[in-house]
């Protein structure tokens, strides 16, 4: 048991919980709160829809650039304050977009709230790992991911209904004024937001030097490859599944978007589960191969031939279950491989992973699309899902991942 697990009450640690996964679930919903209002933005400000596009492209190069920078803060300034900084300027920049009358102060503001929602993952990782028995850490991690799917799931019904109720400024202000809230709860309630001190060295500078390059370490950089390649893979089944099933393989439209609401709500469930079955086996690169390796398959049987519906919902049932039960253990092997002190880093550091495979991929697929090798994406995805075992594998074996090098070795 860590120290500030032994320091912290039953009531103490659900609240860090409570904040915490109340912060990403409003991450996750600033994140898609503007493309449900998009027809409403384009009438009032009579704007494009590339032009729209833009405000979402902005939000994520911001948050992509700042996630680094943010686990840098978490580690030398601490995880509360760079937390709540976080979460108040994402809420009031994407309130304050409900109150402008130009598009060009639109832009600003969605990059502030970019940069604002660069903080959650290194900061609430950082917490996490320090606050919760290692013991239960993968269990934690799954619900910090619930919360952000939570997030994703709310943010268009909740979106549109309140631009139905009110009008779409409205309805910004309202989801602004919710995180704001939920900041002043971290004020007033987050004194346990904090990160257990590690030893540092005898010299601050050399210290610094360290942490900074431990970034650069062989078991990181392998687990940022990790990242990179299960973005790509997500993003690309995620964007264009539903334009591959109908073009080359003749689903119905409606079926099709079928298909890819079971690949999502299969993930919902596995992220549900992984964290109990990453804390059961204590080898989390177990829990990481198998299911990546079960994902290739029924993605590849899915790109191979055309498929009776029910054995397609099937195939991506299993493969959206396959990633969301990864997703926990992955984590957990991001924790495990991150020097002492360095964990918000490490976790900002993988961010930036995700948002590189998440930008590269809907252009490079589309592309795809465009010069007529549809046929090819889904199988590529299974390709690239594959390729993550590799370094997954080189992550285990360089970062020392046994079952006795995990963290509760000293219990």
């Amino acid at each position: 048991m860590n120290r500030a697990e032994s320091a912290l009450t039953r009531g103490e640690r659900s609240t860090v919980f409570a904040l915490v996964g109340a912060g990403h679930f409003m991450s996750h919903l600033y994140i898609l709160s503007l493309p449900p209002l998009f027809a409403l933005i384009k009438s009032d400000l009579n704007v494009s829809y590339a032009a729209l596009g833009l405000l979402v492209t902005a939000f994520h190069v911001a948050t992509g650039l700042s996630q680094v920078p943010a686990g840098f803060a978490v580690d030398k300034f601490g995880a509360r304050g760079t937390l709540i900084f976080g979460m108040l300027l994402s809420a009031i920049c994407m309130g304050a977009v409900g109150v402008v009358d130009t598009y060009v102060l639109m832009i600003v503001l969605t990059v502030g709230a970019g940069i604002g929602n660069s903080v959650f993952h290194p900061a609430d990782y950082a917490i996490l790992a320090s606050t919760v028995d290692q013991r239960h850490v993968g269990k934690a991690f799954s619900f910090h991911l619930l919360a952000g799917n939570l997030g994703f799931a709310a943010a268009p019904v909740l979106m549109v209904t309140l631009a139905a109720w009110f009008d779409w400024r409205v309805a910004m202000m309202i989801v602004g004024a919710a995180g704001v809230s939920i900041g002043i709860c971290m004020l007033a309630f987050g004194r346990n937001l904090r990160v257990a001190v590690a030893p540092t060295s005898s010299s601050p500078a050399d210290d610094d030097d360290t942490r900074s390059r431990s970034l650069l370490s062989p078991a990181l950089l392998a687990m940022l490859g990790f990242f990179v390649l299960i973005a790509l893979a997500s993003s690309g089944i995620q964007t264009f599944s539903v334009t591959v099933l109908n073009k080359v393989y003749g689903v119905s439209l409606e079926s099709a978007n079928t298909a890819l609401t079971v690949f999502l709500a299969a993930g919902f469930v596995g992220v549900a589960t992984g964290g109990f079955l990453a804390d059961r086996l204590r080898q989390p690169v177990i829990v990481v191969n198998f299911s990546m390796v079960t994902c290739a398959v029924a993605l590849a049987l899915v790109s191979a031939m055309s498929l009776p519906f029910a054995v397609l919902l099937l195939a991506m049932a299993i493969g959206g279950g396959a990633i969301g039960l990864m997703r926990p253990a992955r984590d957990m092997m991001v924790n495990a491989i991150a020097p002492p002190g360095t964990t918000g880093k490490a976790f900002g550091f993988m961010g930036t992973g995700l948002s590189m495979g998440g930008a590269i991929a809907p252009v490079a697929f589309g592309w795809m699309i465009d010069v007529g090798a549809a046929h090819y994406v889904l199988g590529i995805c299974a390709v690239l899902v594959l390729a993550s075992v590799v370094t997954a594998t080189a992550v285990h074996r360089m970062g020392g991942l046994t079952r006795q090098a995990l963290p509760d070795a000293a219990e």
